[in-house]
This record gives C-alpha cells, sequence and structure tokens, in this order.
C-alpha cells in the first residue's frame, strides 16, 4: 500500500542580510541605480536630491540596509551638523522600541526644586580670556530611561539627567538652547539617548543624537571685530572763485549781454574837448574888422563854417 503525503511546505521568508553598497562593484552598480530615483524625488530632504549628492544617498542607503529600514526613514532623520551625522531624537526612541530587544522605553522624573548650580564660562576680550564660575538659580529635575529587556526580563536603567547636569554642562545657557524653553522635552530625548548609546549601540550604529551634537559643539564668537576709525584723508582746499565771476548759465549769459553794452556806450575813438573861442562882432552880429588877432579877416573871409578856404584842396577831415 502507498500512502502519498499531500503536506504542503510553507516558504520561511529569509532573514534578512545587511547588504552593503560597498561590498562589491555589483552592489555598488546596484545602489546607484537605487539612489538615482531617491535624489530626482521630493520627499527627500535637500542634502540627497539631485545627482550631486549621490555619495550622501549611497551612504544613507547603506546604512539603512544595515539597520534593516527604508532608505527614506534613514534620509529624513540623519542629520549632519558641523560634519558629524547624527540622528533626531525622536529617531533614537522609535529605533530603541522597534528593535526588539526591549519594552518601550519609559521615563522616570524627580522634581528637585529650587537649587543654585554653578558652571565655568570664558569671558573677556578675544586674545585674553579667562575662566569664570558663575552661580544660579534652576529649578531641578531630574529624568532617567528604563526598559525591560525581554531576553532576561531584567529592568534596564539608563543614565539620570538633570538640569543640574544641563547647567553644569554648559547645555542649559547656551545661546538658542532648547533648554530654557521646554526642559522636559529635553529631559527624556537626553535620557533616551544615554540609554541607547549604552545598551544598544549597535542599533543607533554608534552615533549621537543631534540635540547631543549641537549642545557638545563650540560656540565661536562669529561677530566682526569693530573696525577702527580711519582718519580722513586731507583734501587740498578749494581754490576761491574770482570775486566777479557767474554762477550758472543764466547769470553767465546775463553778464555777457551786460558787457555788450557797455562796449556799445564807448566812444569809438578819443574824444577832444577843444574850448570855443570868441570872435568879436557887433550887436546886429557884424563881425568887427579892427581884430587885432585877425579874427575878423578870417571870419570874413570864410566861407564855411569849418574855417576852411575854399582854394585849400589838401582839405583832410582828420
Amino acid at each position: 500500500m502507498t500512502t502519498v503525503n499531500n503536506a504542503v511546505v510553507v516558504a520561511q521568508p529569509q532573514a534578512h542580510r545587511a547588504i552593503s553598497v560597498f561590498s562589491s562593484e555589483a552592489d555598488f552598480t546596484s545602489g546607484q541605480r537605487l539612489c538615482k530615483a531617491l535624489t530626482s524625488s521630493n520627499l527627500v530632504p535637500v542634502n540627497y536630491r539631485g545627482e550631486e549628492n549621490m555619495g550622501n544617498a549611497l551612504v544613507a542607503l547603506d546604512m539603512a540596509n544595515r539597520m534593516g529600514i527604508p532608505p527614506i526613514m534613514v534620509m529624513q532623520n540623519l542629520n549632519v551638523i558641523e560634519g558629524r551625522p547624527s540622528w533626531a531624537s525622536q529617531f533614537v526612541i522609535g529605533a530603541l522600541n522597534s528593535c526588539g530587544l526591549f519594552s518601550p522605553i519609559r521615563f522616570r522624573k524627580v522634581k528637585l526644586g529650587e537649587q543654585e548650580v554653578s558652571y565655568e564660562r570664558w569671558a573677556g576680550p578675544k586674545g585674553n580670556r579667562s575662566k569664570e564660575t558663575v552661580k544660579a538659580k534652576v529649578f531641578n529635575i531630574e529624568c532617567t530611561a528604563y526598559a525591560v529587556e525581554k531576553a532576561t526580563g531584567e529592568t534596564l536603567e539608563g543614565p539620570t539627567v538633570s538640569i543640574a547636569m544641563a547647567v553644569a554642562e554648559g547645555w542649559y545657557f547656551r545661546p538658542g538652547s532648547k533648554w530654557v524653553t521646554m526642559p522636559d522635552l529635553m529631559l527624556m530625548y537626553r535620557a533616551a539617548a544615554f540609554f541607547g548609546r549604552l545598551y544598544a549601540p549597535h542599533i543607533l550604529n554608534g552615533m549621537p543624537s543631534a540635540d547631543e551634537v549641537a549642545d557638545l559643539m563650540d560656540m565661536r564668537d562669529i561677530t566682526p571685530a569693530a573696525a577702527e576709525p580711519v582718519a580722513a584723508a586731507e583734501t587740498p582746499a578749494a581754490k576761491p572763485k574770482p570775486a566777479g565771476r557767474p554762477r550758472g548759465v543764466h547769470a553767465a549769459m546775463t553778464a555777457a549781454k551786460e558787457a555788450e553794452k557797455a562796449k556799445e556806450k564807448k566812444p569809438a575813438g578819443p574824444v577832444i574837448e577843444a574850448e570855443a573861442e570868441e570872435i568879436p562882432h557887433d550887436e546886429d552880429g557884424v563881425i568887427l574888422e579892427d581884430d587885432p588877432d585877425g579874427d575878423a579877416e578870417r571870419g570874413a573871409g570864410a566861407d564855411d563854417v569849418f574855417g576852411v578856404d575854399e582854394d585849400d584842396d589838401e582839405f583832410n577831415p582828420a
């Protein structure tokens, strides 16, 4: 008797294999084809758009393959600050909760009330700075992240973070710090990052959170130095204009007209003033003959008013 086995074999899904796009030339070529579609999408951040950012997209694809998550998730949550890649704080919590190693992350907060804390800072002009200790009063709160390890059932607790720690480390009073405006959220973000770096560094690929990188950056004073006042160059004094010089076109034209009128009023030649000579005559106007100077003879023999003889051919009006 023959027995027929009709059992159906169910195909088991293969475990995820971490594939690096840099492991072989074939993987690198296929990775470039995938990144070409990603870099042409408007859903990815600007740092991954365009062919010039193909290298960034390849790095994000390689990281996504190692972590077993979609590449778009890495691109949306991987921040580059001062050339250092770092994860967004909310991504750190999401990666820890979904890795399957722990129960969801929980936080324990303790309010300690107002306390006086001190911190050190550098003060003084550039090149002559000195360290000084400053005291400040803050409302201190402690926060601890914890979770249950599924393999052993043990409760794991991360390092405790507090407002006093943020002040002492220089995070609290840093320019643009969020510790002043939203201390509770910053406490939980930092506590989760410490927990992940301590118990699951392989999940985060050993990279810190973006908030940690921002708080640890050296704040440099980029305010330009005040420029020294430059002495104004001594310019030679302008020569004074002549006293009668006209200003403007209309003034020049008026001055020219007045000059022409002045020329017209002047005589063409020199004016000679001659004294009128009195000739002796009687009451009827007859010239007297007994003129001792001979004026009567001249007056009788003169036919024209100028007293020139008729037989004088060489008359010169001048």
